[in-house]
């Protein structure tokens, strides 16, 4: 079968065999912001086309491309949610050929103070890490990052923060924007002292305005604030996250092993999941479809 998670700045497909093992896997800069209304399809058969045509019959896809700004919107299914409770929303729609193309749900929630909060492809990958009965918290860094409790094989909660989003604004535009240069090699002193700062009185707005000030006074140069940064919005982040003796961490390498250093410098104990669970997260979703 071919499993598929598609977001909103990219596409990643992966080929199983019965046994949800990897055969091959695929990724392109697909995502549905790069694409226009009838351009799905067509995108969808330049990545796995030749694996229909190799005889895959069954095509189940997770994330924004379920959205209402992607290819066909799927509702959103309430937490607590199991895997079965995915399974009874998830639809088929027409597709050219013998393949099957299924869409898979979102998930929402609400916090403590009633606002919704919604999913869309990473509950994929926690359900592909952990079984039914299965109790875990987790941590899935990204453009928006997610903290997601997992008990009894349900998830039960989560919470969305905008953390990778805001790095790159402020990256991109206003006053930070001149100061912050990318990374030619670690900065882990200065990151060390963005996680520590974000446990000090004053707020994450008036954090961020300290970058460019330690800038000014020569402290900083422009690759330190950058992870100085880093270290700041994760270190915020991390201290609102359910308190846990493991967090499980799940994502791409690079971003991943940040938020477990930071977790460490905050005295949490974090693991890095391993890759693929998205993949096998649909996989057993496709075992409970007609």
């Amino acid at each position: 079968m071919i499993t598929v998670d598609w977001g909103s700045t990219g596409f990643r497909a992966w080929r199983l065999d019965a046994e949800s093992r990897v055969l091959e896997r695929r990724s392109a800069p697909l995502g549905i912001t790069q694409l226009e209304a009838g351009e799905h399809g067509p995108a969808l058969q330049s990545q796995v086309g030749d694996w229909i045509g190799e005889g895959e019959t069954r095509i189940l896809a997770s994330g924004m491309i379920g959205s209402r700004n992607g290819w066909v919107e799927m509702p959103y299914i309430d937490c607590p949610a199991s895997l079965a409770d995915m399974a009874k929303a998830v639809r088929r729609i027409d597709w050219p050929g013998d393949a099957e193309l299924w869409f898979c749900p979102g998930l929402s929630c609400r916090d403590a103070q009633g606002v919704p909060d919604v999913i869309r492809g990473e509950e994929m990958q926690v359900f592909g890490l952990a079984d039914e009965k299965g109790d875990a918290d987790l941590c899935l860094p990204g453009t928006h990052s997610k903290a997601v409790t997992m008990r009894g094989g349900r998830i039960i909660r989560f919470a969305t923060h905008f953390s990778g989003e805001l790095f790159a604004l402020l990256g991109r535009h206003g006053l930070l924007a001149s100061v912050l240069q990318p990374q030619t090699k670690p900065e882990t002193k200065a990151f060390a002292e963005g996680v520590a700062r974000s446990g000090e009185a004053g707020g994450l707005l008036h954090h961020l305005f300290g970058v460019r000030a330690r800038g000014l006074f020569g402290e900083l140069s422009g690759e330190a604030a950058s992870a100085y940064l880093s270290g700041m919005l994760i270190g915020h982040e991390l201290r609102h996250h359910p308190p846990s003796p493991r967090l499980l961490l799940v994502g791409e390498q690079g971003l991943c092993i940040r938020y477990a250093d930071a977790a460490r410098l905050l005295g949490r104990h974090a693991e890095i999941a391993p890759i693929d669970a998205a993949a096998r997260g649909l996989h057993r979703l496709s075992k409970l479809l007609p």
